[in-house]
């Protein structure tokens, strides 16, 4: 599913909707590795935040392109 959105994003068709279920899809894992104990702010903990942006933006991303 990763895969076929970044190949719609590139192509340019269904970018929008690919984006929003990419951001979905980076939002539920990170909050599924959310139980893994974080010792506090450490480059794992940095990367776990990443993980939370990314799916904001690809759903931000998805959304600006769906209202143009």
């Amino acid at each position: 599913m990763v895969i076929l959105a970044v190949i719609a994003m590139i192509v340019g068709k269904y970018d929008n909707i690919c984006t929003i279920l990419l951001g979905i899809v980076f939002l539920v894992f990170t909050y599924r590795d959310k139980n893994k104990p974080s010792p506090g702010f450490t480059i794992d903990y940095s990367w776990h935040l990443s993980g939370y942006e990314a799916g904001i933006i690809a759903i931000a991303y998805g959304l600006l392109r769906s209202f143009e």
